[in-house]
C-alpha cells in the first residue's frame, strides 16, 4: 500500500471496508492526533471484538510481544493499538517482520517522529500503509488542520481571522482541537466565523492547562498532576494564579453536582445543544443573579459534566478544605509551591469516590479569592 497523507486517508477507509487490511498501519504524529486520525479505522477493523491498547513509553517490549503473540486461527484477526512506537529498537524489526507474517493480528501503531530512512517506516512502507500526519511544521500545519475541518464543516473564516485563532491557541494539537471545537458549537448555524467569535470563546493554553490539573490530579493521580504543574511553573505562571484557577474549577464542579442532582437528565445528555438549552433553564429556575463563576461559554461545563456526575456531594466540602489548606501553605507559611500543590493533589486523590470523606467543612477564605477562569 502507499503512503496515506492528508484527504488520501479516505481512500485507506475504503480499501479496510472492502476487506483489504494491511498487517501494518503506521501513523507517524502526535499521539493525540493519531488517536483521532486512526479513529475510524479502527472501528473498521475491530467493530466488535475489544482493541487492545498498548503504549511502548510505559509497558516493558515483552508486553508488546505477547500482545502480538496471541492472535487464534480461529475467530476475527486481533488488532493491536499501540503508542510510543518511535522507542521501538531497530535490531526488533526482523522479528516484527516475521510476527506480522503470520496474519493473525492486525498493527496499528503510532510514532511521533520517523524519518522516511527509519527501518520501522521502511517496514510499514513495504507491508503496510503509512500515514504521515505532520505534512508542514509550525503553523502552516496547523492552518492546514484548519483549513481542512472548515471545508469539511461547510464553513469559512478569513486569513486574519485564521491566524489570529491559531496564535491564541498555539502549537498543541490537542489544546487546539478543544478550542476550535468550542468555536463551531458557539457559532453553529452560521457559516462564517469572525474575529469577534474567536475573542468571544477561545482561551490560550496556559489557562487551558490550569483547569486541566485537578481533573488530572483526580483521574490520573498526583504524578501526573505535578508533572503538569512543572510545566506552569517553568514558564512562570504565578502560584497564586494557579490556585484561584483551581478554586474557580471547583466551584464550577460544584455547582454542576448540585444541578446534576437536582435535574439528573443534565449530567447525561450526550448532545451538547441539548445540554446548553437543558443547563439554560436550571439555572434560571433557581437563581436570579446566576453565580458569577457560571458565567462562562457552556462548552466548558459541558466538558465538566461526566466528572461532575460521578462525583458525591460529599466530595466537596472536603476538596474545598484541601483548597483552604493550599492558599494557606501558600500565602502564609510560603511553601514552596511544588510542596504545597503536590499535597494537594494527594488529598484530591484520596476523596476519589469511594474512600471514606473526612468531617470538615471548607474554609471561606477561598472562596472570595478565586478567579472566573475560562
Amino acid at each position: 500500500m502507499p503512503v496515506f497523507a492528508g484527504p488520501h486517508l479516505r481512500r485507506l477507509l475504503e480499501l479496510a471496508r472492502k476487506g483489504r487490511v494491511a498487517p501494518l498501519y503506521l501513523f507517524c504524529g502526535e499521539a493525540a492526533e493519531a488517536r483521532e486520525k486512526a479513529a475510524p479505522l479502527l472501528e473498521i477493523l475491530s467493530p466488535e471484538a475489544p482493541l487492545e491498547k498498548l503504549d511502548l513509553s510505559e509497558a516493558p517490549l515483552e508486553a508488546f510481544w505477547e500482545a502480538l503473540s496471541s492472535g487464534t486461527l480461529f475467530g476475527p484477526r486481533k488488532v493491536l493499538w499501540v503508542e510510543g512506537g518511535e522507542r521501538f529498537p531497530e535490531k526488533e524489526i526482523p522479528r516484527l517482520r516475521e510476527a506480522l507474517s503470520s496474519g493473525l493480528v492486525t498493527l496499528v501503531l503510532q510514532a511521533r517522529e520517523l524519518s522516511e530512512e527509519a527501518p520501522l517506516y521502511r517496514l510499514a512502507d513495504e507491508i503496510g500503509a503509512v500515514v504521515p500526519l505532520v505534512l508542514r511544521k509550525g503553523p502552516g500545519r496547523f492552518l492546514d488542520l484548519l483549513s481542512e475541518r472548515l471545508s469539511a464543516e461547510g464553513r469559512h473564516m478569513d486569513r486574519a481571522t485564521a491566524e489570529y485563532f491559531l496564535a491564541l491557541v498555539g502549537e498543541d494539537y490537542l489544546h487546539f482541537r478543544q478550542e476550535l471545537e468550542k468555536l463551531l458549537l458557539y457559532t453553529a448555524g452560521r457559516k462564517t466565523i469572525e474575529r469577534e467569535d474567536v475573542e468571544a470563546v477561545v482561551v490560550p493554553p496556559e489557562e487551558a492547562e490550569i483547569f486541566r490539573l485537578a481533573e488530572t490530579a483526580l483521574l490520573k493521580g498526583p504524578e501526573d498532576a505535578r508533572r503538569l504543574l512543572r510545566r506552569l511553573l517553568d514558564r512562570g505562571e504565578s502560584p497564586v494564579l494557579i490556585l484561584g484557577h483551581l478554586a474557580a474549577y471547583f466551584k464550577r464542579l460544584w455547582l454542576l453536582n448540585f444541578l446534576a442532582q437536582e435535574v439528573p437528565e443534565l449530567g447525561a445528555l450526550r448532545r451538547y445543544e441539548d445540554f446548553r438549552q437543558r443547563l439554560e433553564k436550571a439555572v434560571r429556575d433557581r437563581w436570579e443573579h446566576p453565580p458569577r463563576v457560571l458565567r462562562v461559554h457552556p462548552y466548558a461545563l459541558f466538558r465538566m459534566r461526566a466528572l461532575a456526575r460521578k462525583l458525591p456531594r460529599e466530595f466537596f466540602p472536603a476538596a474545598f478544605s484541601a483548597l483552604y489548606a493550599l492558599d494557606l501553605a501558600i500565602k502564609r507559611d510560603f511553601q514552596a509551591p511544588e510542596r504545597a500543590f503536590f499535597q494537594f493533589f494527594l488529598t484530591l486523590y484520596r476523596l476519589r469516590p469511594g474512600t471514606p470523606f473526612p468531617e470538615s467543612r471548607p474554609g471561606a477564605g477561598v472562596f472570595g479569592k478565586a478567579r472566573s477562569g475560562p
